[in-house]
C-alpha cells in the first residue's frame, strides 16, 4: 500500500508526529512525504531510517519529496517455498499449470513475500524466458524474495541459457533453506 503525507509549512515536531501516525496506522509498501523545510526533511529521513525504510529525495521548487520504501519489511524472513513441479496439485497437468501460474500471480499481489523460493525438477521451467509465471516471479524478486533455480535441473532440461529470473543454485542452497528457515512450504 502507498500513502502520502504533506508536512509543508508546519513545524518539525508536528511533521514528526504526522509521520509517526502514518507509520503506526498501517503497514505501507511505500510512503511519499512532501516537505518544504530542509530541517524537516533531514529529521524525517532520520526517523524513516530508524523504521528500516530506504529513501530517495526528489528536489522541486516547492521543497522536497521523500519516497520511502519499506520493501524489507514485506519479506517473511522465516518462510521459504520449495517448488518441485511446474504444476500445482495432483491430476491433470493442464489445470495444474494454470493453478501454479495463478498461485504465483496472486502471491505477487500480496504485500508480504517469502524470504526465498527454490525451484527444482520441472519447476525450473517456471523461471525461464516466456514462462507464464515469469512476471509474477520478477515482482516477488523485486519485493526481496530470493529466487533460486536448481542448476542441475536447468542443465537436464537444456534451458540454463534461458534463465530469466533468479540465480542458479545447488543442493547446498536447498539444504541451507531447510536448516535455516523456521517454515518451509513445499509446492
Amino acid at each position: 500500500m502507498h500513502n502520502k503525507i504533506d508536512v509543508r509549512g508546519i513545524q518539525l515536531d508536528q511533521a514528526l508526529t504526522l509521520l509517526e501516525q502514518a507509520l503506526t496506522a498501517e503497514k505501507h509498501a511505500s510512503l511519499e512525504i512532501q516537505s518544504s523545510e530542509q530541517e524537516n526533511t533531514t529529521a524525517l529521513l532520520k526517523a524513516l531510517a530508524e523504521h528500516g525504510a530506504s529513501c530517495e529525495v526528489l528536489q522541486a521548487e516547492e521543497g522536497q519529496t521523500i519516497i520511502a520504501s519499506f520493501a524489507a519489511e514485506q519479506v517473511m524472513k522465516q518462510k521459504s517455498y520449495v517448488v518441485g513441479s511446474d504444476t500445482l496439485g495432483k491430476g491433470d497437468d493442464v489445470i495444474g499449470h494454470k493453478l501454479m501460474n495463478a498461485f504465483f500471480n496472486v502471491s505477487s499481489d500480496y504485500e508480504q513475500a517469502p524470504a526465498s523460493i527454490f525451484f527444482m525438477n520441472t519447476a525450473a521451467k517456471l523461471c525461464v524466458e516466456g514462462a507464464d509465471a515469469l512476471a509474477a516471479l520478477q515482482k516477488l524478486e523485486e519485493k526481496g524474495t530470493e529466487i533460486i533455480v536448481c542448476g542441475t535441473c536447468l542443465d537436464f532440461f537444456g534451458i540454463k541459457d534461458k534463465l530469466a529470473v533468479g540465480r542458479i543454485g545447488t543442493m547446498h542452497d536447498l539444504i541451507g533453506i531447510y536448516h535455516n528457515q523456521k517454515e518451509v512450504i513445499s509446492l
